[in-house]
């Protein structure tokens, strides 16, 4: 596993000579010139409101040059309205409270509709201790990528025969890839330097 890990990352630094190569980054450039910036605002269900709210009390309170554009867009709707597509696709950046997920009837989670449509693929979760914060756990820094599309996420289920019902785990070699090379890229880009694969073969 090391020796692969260590060719990956080798593939991942060397330098190309086709012009048309850039590397990918896998976080918003700073905004060069001040303007201020649209954001998707989805406030969504629960305490999905109260959270976004403190955000957009904390971006005032900074003079953040960003603005919100809101949309209001709740869980037992069957569909996403596609000016919050188009807004996302604009923005290139959301603010998103939990929308709740509808139990039975055969409705899709507009959770797993949103990743879907735009192709979420990455989960990062970056999880690092404060200084002054006490924890139960000392000196924690790690960054946790999970794929986010496949797996339990797959969304494939049916009723074999009334009251036993199955769902697919399905997994491809495509997004195992992908979401591979975006760890290690990351890892690269943000100075880490090891990447450590899991799999949650018992997840239920």
């Amino acid at each position: 596993m090391a020796r692969r890990s260590l060719s990956l990352l080798n593939h991942l630094t060397t330098k190309r000579s086709h012009p048309s190569f850039t590397r990918s980054v896998t976080y918003m450039p700073r905004p060069g010139d001040g303007k201020p910036r649209p954001v998707t605002l989805i406030p969504g269900d629960g305490i999905g409101p109260l959270v976004t709210n403190a955000v957009e009390q904390v971006m005032e309170a900074m003079h953040a040059p960003v603005y919100f554009e809101r949309y209001d867009v709740h869980g037992d709707m069957n569909r996403l309205p596609s000016e919050v597509l188009d807004s996302i696709r604009k923005n290139k950046v959301c603010l998103k409270g939990g929308l709740k997920t509808p139990v039975g009837g055969g409705v899709s989670s507009l959770n797993m509709q949103l990743r879907k449509e735009l192709d979420l693929f990455a989960s990062l979760v970056n999880c690092v201790n404060f200084p002054g914060l006490p924890t139960r756990h000392e000196n924690v820094d790690i960054v946790v990528v999970r794929e986010n599309t496949e797996g339990e996420y797959s969304g494939l289920e049916h009723e074999v025969v009334p009251g036993v019902v199955e769902s697919l785990k399905v997994m491809t070699k495509f997004c195992s890839e992908r979401i591979a090379k975006y760890a290690f890229e990351y890892a690269y880009l943000n100075n880490r330097k090891k990447v450590n694969i899991l799999t949650l073969s018992l997840a239920s």
